[in-house]
């Protein structure tokens, strides 16, 4: 069986950017087997202050030297290195390059066939190009605070930095794309993407589909009493997500008797659900804070219904499913050793490469 698909093997990636899109989006490059050099200014990648776990993570693998860009020998350094690669990736606010004098046309006109990949807040273009960006600014104006997800919606911060870890999605599969257009036309190509427009994507997609623009969470179908998360005896959280009327079915039949009231024919039907969510939702509160939440979760184990415990802390890294997918893998080099979380695919069987246990045989 072949082992992890590398298709960038012999691609030579220079890596400019700063924090965490950037680089991140050079560590999937990295992953599916460029080559990457990380080109930091002389003070280094702020991350590697503020977050020096996240900066062993995103660098994993790279080649790191710093240069002071505006100098001429830095720019000369730069320019020598364009010459030779496929692939540079830029995270600065737009213009920014330009004025220090190593734009698009400066690198195409060293390196004609070079995929320039800029990442920025807002894109290079539109009112808020200019704006200073981060992941918690663009979540407040890409209309992701906008979109109802629950009965009694709360504006809180994701526990995760969504709008950045959309925007490495997007940036590598512009990027992969730029690269196989590149091959195929002998031609430079440039990717102008940003955390906006990861994040906008997304939200769209729900903010359109509303059934009415102005309607109180209630009255918006994609708020569902019985996809939510409830408080359970102990404290701890359980998630149900019963969106189908069998999983429904399976979940009655598992947690409650027979003369339960959410067993009553108003809840049998998706329509019927959702025409009584506050009621439903003061049934489902009553009866998951009966039992602990790890009782509940041994009902559900069988995995009849979408039914399970809300891990809390480290639960996540003690979690089976997640160490037997080889979700975490040790990174081991002459100066370090450390855990990060492998690329989100299994390809021929295998994890990536270059890491511990890279190879599981999943196929008979």
């Amino acid at each position: 069986m072949p082992g992890f698909a590398a298709p960038l093997t012999g691609k030579s990636v220079l890596d400019l950017s700063l924090l965490y899109p950037g680089p991140a989006t050079a560590a999937t490059l990295r992953t599916l087997g460029a080559e990457v050099t990380k080109i930091e200014p002389p003070k280094g990648d702020p991350t590697e202050q503020l977050f020096p776990a996240t900066y062993r993570m995103l660098n994993r693998g790279k080649t790191i030297i710093r240069l002071d860009l505006k100098t001429g020998s830095g720019k000369d350094a730069l320019a020598a290195m364009v010459a030779k690669a496929d692939v540079l990736i830029e995270s600065f606010r737009p213009k920014v390059l330009a004025r220090l004098g190593i734009g698009t046309d400066w690198l195409h006109a060293i390196n004609p066939r070079l995929v320039i990949v800029s990442i920025s807040g807002y894109g290079a273009t539109g009112p808020y190009s200019h704006y200073p960006a981060h992941d918690l600014t663009v979540l407040g104006l890409a209309g992701y605070f906008g979109l109802p997800s629950q009965l009694e919606p709360q504006i809180v911060r994701p526990n995760i930095r969504l709008a950045d870890a959309l925007t490495v999605n997007a940036a590598s599969l512009a990027a992969f794309a730029a690269i196989v257009e590149a091959d195929r036309t002998g031609e430079g190509q440039t990717v102008d993407t940003s955390i906006f427009d990861a994040m906008a994507a997304a939200s769209l997609t729900m903010l359109l589909s509303k059934d009415q623009r102005e309607a109180l969470p209630a009255q918006q179908s994609q708020v569902m009493a019985d996809s939510a998360i409830y408080r359970c005896r102990d404290g701890k959280f359980i998630a149900i997500a019963t969106l189908e009327d069998h999983f429904w079915a399976e979940f009655l039949n598992s947690a409650t008797p027979a003369d339960h009231p959410l067993r009553a024919d108003t809840f049998n039907t998706r329509l019927g659900r959702d025409s009584a969510k506050e009621h439903l939702a003061e049934l489902l509160s009553n009866l998951f804070a009966t039992r602990d939440r790890d009782e509940w979760a041994s009902i559900f184990a069988l995995g009849q219904a979408p039914i399970v415990p809300v891990w809390e802390g480290d639960e996540a890294l003690k979690d089976p499913h997640l160490r037997e997918r080889g979700c975490i893998m040790t990174w081991e080099s002459a100066s370090s050793s450390f855990q990060f979380p492998s690329f989100p695919a299994v390809i021929n069987g295998c994890r990536e490469a270059n890491a511990e246990e890279t190879c599981r045989e999943h196929f008979e």
